[in-house]
């Protein structure tokens, strides 16, 4: 029996691979690394590999597109996209010197640009703005239906393994799921999406069809969604101007998000202009952006800000140019009303590709401005002479140990201690020699062990990004039970129960329950048949061993006992009786924070002991 669907997808399979063979390929090197993946997914030589191929798909197919669209001699197209794939095998090679931090970020930078490259290359000289919005509609709408069916199998044949494994007995191991995904996501995924770009692409200018759900979802959705939060961004403002104060650093978020929603907006309902029911979408495309202005003048105060204060990374650099390139659109739509909507991915795609490499990018700006403040810091504590790196001769503040632990802890973690070397090359000697815990070095159970072996071997301790403020500023403690060569009494007691007395605590007893839990001055308080009682302060119990320093400054200072943290568990005991129960607390683990409201205890782990009087 002849199947005309199955036939027909045989051959628009085949005819898909004939015509972008090098996508196809690309994809294929893809789900092999992916496959290795699975197999072992600690090897960072392979994902570097997959970063490669999956930057290979949409830069071979916009090539490939641009290359259909402009009618190129066949040997041309290969030329150009054998190229790409010599620039891509390059990029892996200098991929693989890399920090993990670097590979990442340029990866997520390249995919920008390269995508974007896919919205605008094929109808960047020819065609009209109608063809070009046809166009990213279809790979749009094209890229979620292959994403739906790849969800829909992958849940299908996961069934079909389980059933497999479960009811027939064959094994199949953990593995195979992950290996088809990796198959359905990377093979099949671009296959059937490539399987539904149009050939004719010329022909796209001609087409005027619109989704009216389009329409609906930009104008009742994303428009007013847009509007509500360009208004709080304005009345934010207002509010800055009142009060003198700065921004708050996650604005750039919220401008952001607003920018690219009421971008969408634009983008989604670009073809409707011409009606005389839509008339709203050019005035709105026009004053969106003129709106903007002030939001996008709040995001460069908190980038100056930040800037001033940390100096530059990636992130504020990147942050930095999207605002300075809203700040053009919103000046090129604002003042000449234009509707040419390629300009945003373009443009956006040129300043993109503009800051990956060179002095000016943002890699070798961000690296430049961190050694700079590290410099600046040196100097200012006396610890340079000439070009040498002194030890310094009085103690460096906890702010500024703070500074260049987060300053050394950027260079090694994003760009490698080689980067050190920029400030003093024994500096990243240091970072990369003898491991944590070998003589002379310091103990390694930071959260980055190279920026603390370079601090420790210019005399500075090294401050981890969770000791965010000087340890006199937030008295805190941690302490932990040992048991003591004496025994605790608990005779009397009939019931223990293990507790974290953070939370709410309910023990069922006696036909009523007995509930523990912590007031927020530290203070522990019993519950039981309609009374309350308290059975201690954890502020009062933590001075009396000394975690934290006494209330009162005239107190003596209790015996330092033990290795710091370990405590006798016959010190961590709190008594109290409610009714005729008597309730004995021992905490073996105990630690909070003491801040202005009060102690805020963040673990308490405990024995209740419980008996009757």
């Amino acid at each position: 029996m002849r199947l005309p669907s199955i036939d027909q997808a045989a051959t628009s399979a085949r005819d898909t691979a004939v015509r972008f063979p090098f996508v196809l390929a690309i994809a294929v090197v893809a789900a092999i690394a992916g496959l290795m993946l699975v197999q072992e997914s600690s090897n960072d030589d392979v994902v570097r590999m997959l970063f490669a191929a999956l930057l290979g798909l949409p830069l071979l197919f916009a090539l490939a597109t641009a290359a259909e669209r402009r009618d190129l001699a066949p040997g041309f197209r290969t030329a150009i996209q054998a190229g790409a794939l010599v620039a891509l095998f390059v990029y892996l090679i200098l991929s693989l010197g890399w920090t993990e931090t670097h590979a990442i970020t340029r990866f997520f930078h390249l995919a920008l640009a390269f995508h974007l490259l896919v919205a605008f290359l094929p109808f960047s000289r020819a065609g009209s703005l109608q063809g070009f919005w046809q166009f990213n509609r279809i790979l749009f709408l094209r890229f979620l239906l292959a994403a739906l069916y790849v969800a829909v199998l992958f849940a299908g044949l996961s069934l079909a393994l389980l059933a497999l494994d479960n009811l027939l007995g064959v094994n199949v191991r953990g593995r195979a799921y992950g290996r088809l995904f990796v198959l359905l996501a990377l093979i099949f995924h671009p296959w059937f999406f490539l399987a539904g770009i149009p050939r004719d692409l010329a022909a796209l200018d001609r087409r005027t069809d619109y989704p009216n759900g389009l329409k609906i979802f930009s104008q009742f959705v994303l428009v007013p969604l847009a509007s509500v939060y360009l208004m709080i961004l304005t009345a934010y403002l207002v509010r800055i101007i009142v009060t003198s104060t700065w921004p708050s650093g996650w604005i750039g978020w919220l401008v952001s998000g607003v920018a690219a929603a009421g971008t969408l907006a634009i983008l989604l309902v670009h073809p409707i202009r011409e009606r005389e029911d839509a008339r709203w979408v050019d005035v709105y495309g026009r004053w969106f952006y003129v709106g903007l202005v002030p939001s996008i003048a709040m995001l460069l105060m908190a980038i100056g800000q930040r800037i001033g204060q940390y100096g530059i990374t990636e992130r504020r650099y990147f942050l930095l140019v999207l605002a300075v390139w809203l700040t053009g659109v919103a000046l090129y739509y604002g003042i000449t009303g234009s509707r040419n909507i390629r300009v945003i991915p373009a443009t956006l795609c040129f300043v993109a590709l503009a800051t990956l490499a060179g002095p000016w990018s943002a890699y070798s700006v961000a690296r430049a401005s961190q050694v700079a403040r590290f410099e600046t810091m040196l100097g200012r504590n006396g610890m340079r002479q000439g070009d040498a790196i002194v030890r310094p001769a009085a103690e460096v503040s906890f702010e500024d140990r703070r500074e260049l632990s987060a300053i050394v802890r950027y260079l090694v973690q994003t760009h490698g201690p080689e980067s050190l070397a920029r400030i003093d090359p024994a500096l990243a000697d240091a970072a990369r020699g003898p491991a944590p815990g070998e003589p002379g070095q310091p103990a390694g159970t930071t959260d980055a062990p190279a920026a603390e072996r370079a601090l420790h071997s210019i005399g500075i301790d090294y401050l981890t990004r969770y000791e965010g403020r000087a340890p006199e500023a937030v008295p805190s403690f941690h302490v932990q039970a040992v048991q003591g060569p004496d025994a605790i009494d608990i005779s009397g007691y009939d019931l223990l129960v293990r507790a974290d007395l953070t939370q709410r605590v309910a023990i069922p007893l006696r036909g009523d329950t007995l509930s523990l839990h912590r007031s927020p001055n530290g203070v522990i308080v019993l519950e039981w048949l309609g009374t309350s009682v308290e059975a201690g302060s954890v502020r009062t119990l933590a001075e009396r061993i000394g975690a934290l320093p006494p209330s009162d400054p005239a107190a003596p200072a209790p015996p330092v006992r033990g290795m710091p943290g370990m405590v006798p568990i016959a010190d961590l005991v709190l008594d109290a009786e409610i009714g005729e129960l008597r309730v004995r607390i021992l905490f073996h683990q105990l630690g909070g924070q003491l801040n202005p409201d009060g102690l805020n205890i963040y673990t308490a782990i405990a024995d209740v002991l419980v008996g009757g009087r």
